[in-house]
């Protein structure tokens, strides 16, 4: 289904990206639903729908909603937005008992030689050599390599992806060479550079190497003289992106100097505080919550964009990292969603402020509309321009799938899950095998992802496949997955108890011992009442299962906007209940 573009139908205009149906330049309304039925509608190009694809494609498998109703509804409402007589309708033909379509769609005139586009470059940036013997000129070479491969990712989405910084980080002094890396990550260029010193002067060497026979193309010595040193990403830059395509704008070069903050010392905790943000967010949240994950990484990121900020108030990545650490802490369990949100929205804001094309920007804007609005519309309009300013930023695709994974456009929400693994398959492995869990894909993140070896599955595997076991029954293996994934994120001592358990008492007991810990962390603080709800779900008690999903709804808690997606209350879909819920949450 098409999710982006301008359709053209009669005199409207239905403009996808934007969520906005127009009629001679004026905006028509229209609501979400029947909204999101147009966008189905016009999206297959005059095709016949039936009612059972607008069910699972606006609802979502396994519904127990009154979708006749709805789907005559919105059917209704947007014929009066389109003045269409449902008696001889122009626009939307219903075919009785098959389905409907939509008419008059002006096709583009074909080329005559169309041609298949050609694939995107792939180029890793690694990280600068720091030759001057002076320790304290780390942080600037961290600094060269890390924003030039953010910003080169800006340039040109169909002929450029840049694998992310922090797959590049693990590079660092391997001793591996140039063929070596292109065979493990499948990339085309090569961006290296070093920091040399002779005497006072300091010196940048950077190279571009060709990965298919490993000869340089370009290379340039720069020596600065000041702070401006750092203008050097432009010209790396600008380089790069001629030897990939002919031209590039004037937009696109000042793209590439517009990042840098004033205070080099602000970029250098941005830096430090994103990579331990980045090494805490990939994990399940659900598991971080119940298991009461550490969450040391997440607030020892927190220092340094503070630190960020302070050097350099008008440093706008600061603010996005500092929206990106409260928005997570509490998806992730750690402060009730009216304590974190809030400060989320502000530090998200403050970014957008300072600058409105930031993509960090509008993805911390987006989470916000995610998690806590639950303003689906929003949260996509943010995501994708997130990611038409920066198309290889690898944490709006992760997120943005999350998204359409919840409402249920699933192959959509697969294809942005593996397109962040592959921008950055070190730091997002297992997004995709988490992706598969949200969309009820258990039996097949259990084929892919058990049979590969102990040493290529990260924290969030073992997380994953201890959900996918549990699911399936397989209370075990669930349970062996569980304390690797405790080990893993040195949690030595629960993962002790939670086996004792289990060996005195299976399934069962681990579940007892779980609740009981849950209600006393509750007492003694801060614990989601959704992981509450949910152990009580696997224990098969309704009652005080709804009692903790009244107390989530009640606090708007961040995964409620993910709820038919989670396995345990699948079982009580269809309840009056449950269905009274969903209507009490908006949805």
């Amino acid at each position: 289904m098409k999710t982006h573009g301008l359709i053209r139908f009669a005199d409207f205009e239905l403009d996808i990206e934007r969520y906005e149906l127009r009629r001679a330049g004026q905006e028509i309304r229209l609501e979400r639903l029947p909204m999101e039925l147009l966008i189905l509608l016009a999206s297959r190009d005059g095709e016949l729908i039936s009612r059972a694809d607008i069910i699972r494609v606006l609802w979502g498998p396994n519904t127990f909603r009154d979708t006749e109703n709805g789907i005559n509804t919105a059917i209704r409402k947007i014929r009066l937005a389109l003045d269409d007589d449902p008696i001889t309708p122009r626009h939307i033909k219903t075919l009785k008992g098959k389905g409907y379509r939509l008419d008059g769609i002006h096709q583009a005139p074909a080329a005559a030689a169309p041609r298949n586009p050609e694939p995107a470059v792939r180029v890793i940036v690694l990280p600068f050599d720091n030759m001057t013997g002076d320790a304290t000129q780390d942080a600037f070479c961290e600094a060269l390599a890390a924003e030039t491969s953010a910003t080169l990712g800006t340039l040109r989405p169909d002929r450029l992806a840049v694998i992310a910084r922090t797959t590049a980080a693990h590079y660092r002094r391997t001793g591996k060479s140039i063929a070596e890396i292109a065979r493990e990550l499948s990339v085309d260029y090569v961006l290296e550079g070093s920091l040399t010193r002779e005497g006072r002067r300091v010196r940048i060497l950077a190279q571009l190497v060709r990965c298919a026979d490993q000869s340089q193309i370009w290379s340039r010595a720069y020596e600065p003289v000041s702070q401006g040193a750092l203008n050097i990403q432009q010209e790396v830059g600008a380089a790069l992106a001629t030897e990939v395509t002919p031209t590039l704008t004037q937009h696109q070069l000042t793209t590439l100097a517009r990042r840098l903050p004033v205070a080099p010392a602000a970029h250098d905790a941005y830096l430090r505080g994103r990579y331990y943000w980045y090494r805490r967010v990939h994990f399940d949240a659900a598991f971080s919550a119940t298991h009461a994950l550490s969450g040391e990484d997440f607030f020892r990121s927190r220092n340094y964009f503070d630190s960020a900020v302070e050097s350099d108030p008008s440093y706008a990545l600061g603010y996005a990292g500092l929206s990106n650490f409260y928005g997570s802490t509490v998806v992730h369990g750690f402060y009730p969603p009216e304590h974190g949100w809030q400060l989320a929205r502000s530090a998200a804001e403050r970014a957008l402020e300072l600058d409105p094309e930031l993509p960090e920007a509008h993805h911390a804007m987006a989470a916000v509309h995610y998690f806590y609005d639950w303003d689906w519309r929003k949260a996509e309009a943010e995501f994708l321009c997130a990611l038409r300013l920066n198309p290889s930023y690898p944490e709006a695709h992760r997120l943005y799938a999350r998204l359409l994974l919840a409402i249920g456009r699933d192959a959509e929400g697969h294809a942005q899950m593996t397109r962040a693994e592959k921008l950055d398959p070190l730091a997002f492995q297992g997004s995709r095998a988490f992706g598969l869990i949200l969309s009820g894909g258990h039996e097949q993140a259990v084929h892919e992802y058990f049979s590969r070896a102990a040493n290529e599955r990260s924290p969030l595997i073992y997380q994953v496949l201890a959900t996918a076991f549990e699911v399936k029954g397989l209370f075990k293996e669930s349970v062996e997955a569980t304390i690797e994934a405790l080990i893993c994120c040195n949690e030595h001592a629960r993962a002790e108890a939670i086996r004792g358990r289990w060996a005195t008492g299976g399934h069962d007991a681990v579940l007892e011992w779980l609740c009981a810990d849950l209600l006393a962390r509750h007492r003694a603080g801060y614990v989601s009442p959704l992981v509450l709800a949910e152990v009580y779900a696997k224990l098969g008690r309704p009652d005080e299962m709804f009692h903790w999903l009244d107390e989530a709804l009640a606090e708007r808690s961040s995964r409620l906007c993910e709820l038919r997606t989670i396995a345990w209350f699948q079982r009580w879909l269809s309840t009056g209940r449950f269905r009274s819920l969903e209507k009490r949450q908006g949805f």
